[in-house]
């Protein structure tokens, strides 16, 4: 009775529910539950005697020293090699076809369904395996019906199934399931026949509703099938794809004054369209313009999702010529050239001639001469001037070393203004020029009975002398006796200190 069930915990009739300990046995122990009067396993007579695996002569260079001087005793090489039951019967497996019948619940087209198995049955160790074979859209988990495993006969005698139990027209109960023989391979029947137990002839397997209202497209729809679904077409003439396979015709065209490129693959009367990008060119670098498809020759009528796609004329090879432009869902090519292999296809075959050529990028237009606008006033000028050279402008870059060696070095000028206002004539400044990133302040004096306070005239930073090019500030510029317009403010330079009169000889050649 415990056969009939799966051998696992709770399903056992003797199963022990109070125990608590289960401690992986060792495989000798196993091997002495699974066989304890310890039998040898069966060898079977097989019908067909494997080739024994004999291992070639040695090479006597090979040779060990045991070898050349202790030879056999018995004289000449031992054919005949001792073989153990389980290499005897390694590869050896009887294949059995079988079926039951399984309800189905809650369903209106079928009450059952008919399961198909394969039992295959190891001599090796006696060990049986069934496997179910797949089909589609059966809704049911098939594969593996159940593992390589060794199984106890059904009738209570704890002994584990022969071949012998398996007969063509009967029932063999695995684990309370019983399952009907209807065939078997031809190497089993072999089997059979040689211990003069012939297997009866097959039976025929019954059928269920859903393998007869289920009927399974062919190899050659179900590509076709694929190949719709994904956009592709299947090929009618299979020697127009092997005799034309990677021949593609290229066309160099213009679409609106664009340069695209056109291939016509010969292989599927196919049509793509890619544009051609140059450097600077202005578009933003999309690769095709039209995908791969065969190209209608009246793109007006398309069909809609859900409607029937209309009968149409497409383009062929003859349809191209180097004097009629290509027309493609309402936009006009115009081919102005062919590769060289273009060229004598259409030389041999239409005698056609079409030039070659290759697209070549369009002249840059002149650069506008580029106007630096007016100061506004708002942050630095060298960081205004940054959206002037550049679309993303950056941060203006400090040259460090520079900074590190002319650190605290200040050059000091006295100025006063280029005016005719009196409150403005007497006035004094101090220019001060930082060499360690060439800004510039200015400083004006207290004087006494004047009526202008003291303090800072201009904060420091890097300014350009209107006088010049819209240059920036340089020690140059500060030159005893002349003149200087900062913020349309003119400064006359009056005098400098020692340091500022010694660094202007020594680092500024007159």
């Amino acid at each position: 009775m415990a056969a009939s069930f799966p051998k696992l915990p709770g399903y056992v009739p003797t199963h022990d529910c109070t125990k608590t300990d289960w401690k992986k046995v060792s495989h000798v122990k196993l091997e002495e539950v699974l066989n304890p009067k310890n039998t040898p396993p069966p060898v079977y007579k097989l019908p067909r005697k494997p080739e024994p695996q004999l291992p070639e002569s040695k090479d006597p260079k090979s040779m060990s020293y045991s070898h050349t001087q202790f030879t056999n005793p018995y004289g000449g090489d031992i054919k005949i090699k001792y073989e153990p039951s389980f290499v005897k019967m390694d590869k050896q497996v009887l294949r059995f076809y079988a079926y039951f019948q399984e309800g189905v619940a809650e369903s209106k087209l079928e009450a059952h369904r008919i399961r198909k198995l394969t039992i295959t049955y190891y001599l090796d160790d006696s060990t049986i395996a069934v496997s179910e074979p797949k089909q589609n859209n059966s809704g049911i988990p098939q594969g593996d019906f159940l593992k390589r495993q060794m199984i106890l006969r059904s009738d209570g005698s704890g002994t584990r199934m022969t071949p012998f139990d398996f007969v063509v027209g009967q029932d063999a109960v695995i684990y309370g399931r019983a399952l009907h023989v209807y065939d078997c391979d031809s190497y089993t029947r072999e089997f059979f026949a040689n211990y003069e137990k012939p297997q009866p002839e097959a039976e025929p397997c019954p059928t269920d509703v859903f393998n007869s209202t289920s009927q399974k497209p062919t190899v050659s729809h179900d590509r076709d099938f694929a190949e719709h679904y994904l956009g592709g077409t299947r090929v009618q003439s299979q020697k127009q794809f092997l005799d034309n396979d990677r021949k593609v015709l290229r066309f160099y065209a213009y679409c609106e004054d664009r340069p695209v490129v056109i291939h016509y693959f010969l292989a599927d009367d196919t049509i793509e369209v890619l544009e051609v990008h140059f450097s600077n060119d202005g578009c933003y670098p999309y690769p095709t313009l039209l995908k791969r498809q065969k190209l209608p020759k009246s793109g007006e009528a398309l069909h809609l999702p859900g409607q029937a796609p209309l009968v149409q004329e497409y383009y062929t090879a003859a349809d191209f010529s180097p004097d009629k432009p290509l027309k493609a869902y309402s936009k006009t090519f115009i081919i102005t050239g062919v590769d060289p292999f273009t060229q004598a296809y259409y030389d041999k075959k239409f005698s056609v001639k079409f030039p070659t050529s290759s697209l070549q990028p369009n002249m840059p237009s002149e650069p506008a001469p580029l106007v630096i606008p007016p100061y506004n006033g708002f942050g630095t000028e060298e960081d205004s001037l940054g959206y002037v050279y550049r679309l993303d402008p950056k941060p203006p870059k400090k040259d460090f070393f520079k900074y590190v060696d002319n650190d605290k070095v200040i050059l000091r000028f006295t100025a006063r203004m280029n005016t005719t206002v009196p409150e403005d004539v007497e006035r004094r400044f101090i220019i001060s020029y930082y060499l360690a990133d060439n800004t510039l302040s200015i400083y004006e004096p207290y004087k006494r009975n004047s009526g202008i306070a003291e303090g800072k005239f201009l904060e420091r930073g890097r300014y350009t002398n209107a006088t010049g090019l819209r240059k920036f500030i340089e020690p140059t510029d500060l030159a005893i006796g002349g003149d200087l317009i900062i913020n349309s403010y003119s400064f006359q330079i009056l005098s400098q200190d020692l340091f500022t009169e010694k660094w202007m000889k020594e680092h500024i050649k007159p």
